[in-house]
């Protein structure tokens, strides 16, 4: 073929095959060329207390006026503007009820078109009274001492803000005190009330990736007489003249319920068990411990075995009503006379000892 033939024959092949081109796309390009905005990216929630915080990453895409946020399958949404001052933009959706929900953000042009729907998808929860009454206050063992109340706050997780102790002063007025910090540490109540007989403890908890706080609360009977004593008095064993009390004795009275007290051997034992002296030496009355009941007023009101009353071993305790029997708040010293029976109510030893609070 001639050179001078073979440029206008490619020029008509290219022109025919353009036209053809132009054809198939025509219906789509009638109202000008279809544009997509942006997706929104680097998604994520955060749990609120019946709300949720939805955070993302909005398109770089100047063209876009709005955003649509649907949740519950869709019959529900909210409509915000884009933030022009960060690239991250916080979307906070009120109202909702405790429970779970999906978001499926859109982008939109002015125009009206959108993002391509489901392709920003994310997963949240809502918080409410149903989570709140699942926690707990902050694990705290509160005891008295001659300084006043002592609290011990037991290590929590960092999910823990803050835990408020309300108690009664001396004079009578309601105070409250507030401990920080998730480690382990001691605290005393120094103005509380000698007879105070509760305290109200508040834990504030953020959870993980949440925008509000929680709280569990709940109110602590607390006996003036936990705490621990120097024991002191004298003890009679009619079976065995070897056997003698222990005195001094270093003693806890461990709060067991807001009225019981269990008596806790600090010097050999450490456990709840009687100590005593036979022929000198330290030793102690097996399953035999003391659990106290007092009343309103810290008078000492029962006295059993906490092993059985009787034991297996026949040993049981019983208060002796000749005695005081009494804690007194002011001068922090419980007085008390009880037996050990052995067997059944036989009085076999004779107890009657003055426990004055460290």
């Amino acid at each position: 073929m001639n050179k001078k033939y073979l440029l206008p024959v490619m020029a008509v092949i290219l022109m025919a095959a353009c036209t053809k081109m132009d054809h198939a796309y025509a219906p789509y390009l009638e109202n000008g060329e279809l544009l997509y905005p942006g997706v929104p990216y680097q998604l994520e929630t955060h749990s609120g207390r019946e709300r949720v915080e939805v955070q993302f990453t909005q398109s770089k895409d100047p063209n876009i006026t709005k955003y649509i946020l649907y949740w519950s399958n869709g019959q529900k949404n909210m409509e915000v503007s884009p933030d022009k001052q960060n690239a991250v933009m916080k979307v906070i959706i009120p109202g909702l009820a405790e429970g779970d929900y999906t978001f499926d953000i859109v982008a939109v042009y002015k125009s009206g078109n959108t993002s391509t729907p489901k392709s920003a998808i994310v997963s949240g929860k809502a918080l409410g009274s149903r989570f709140e009454s699942e926690l707990f206050i902050r694990k705290i063992q509160a005891s008295n001492s001659r300084k006043g109340f002592a609290l011990q706050y037991f290590e929590t997780d960092a999910t823990c803000r803050y835990t408020d102790v309300t108690y009664k002063d001396a004079g009578g007025i309601m105070r409250k005190k507030r401990l920080t910090g998730t480690t382990a540490l001691f605290d005393t109540l120094t103005d509380i009330h000698p007879s105070a007989v509760s305290l109200i403890f508040r834990t504030a908890y953020v959870p993980a990736k949440c925008i509000d706080t929680f709280y569990a609360e709940a109110t602590v009977p607390v006996n003036p007489a936990s705490g621990s004593f120097v024991c002191t008095g004298t003890m009679v064993d009619y079976t065995s003249a070897s056997l003698t009390g222990p005195y001094p004795w270093n003693v806890t009275l461990r709060q067991t319920g807001a009225r019981t007290l269990e008596l806790v051997d600090d010097d050999q034992t450490h456990d709840v068990f009687h100590k005593i002296l036979n022929g000198g030496s330290p030793s102690y009355y097996g399953s035999f411990g003391l659990v106290f009941t007092t009343d309103a007023d810290n008078n000492i009101t029962g006295v059993v075995n906490k092993y059985g009353q009787p034991a297996s071993n026949g040993r049981s305790a019983e208060l002796d009503p000749s005695g005081i029997n009494k804690y007194d708040p002011v001068t922090k010293v419980l007085q008390v006379k009880y037996w050990m029976n052995q067997p059944g109510s036989t009085h076999r030893t004779l107890f009657d000892e003055t426990m004055t609070m460290k």
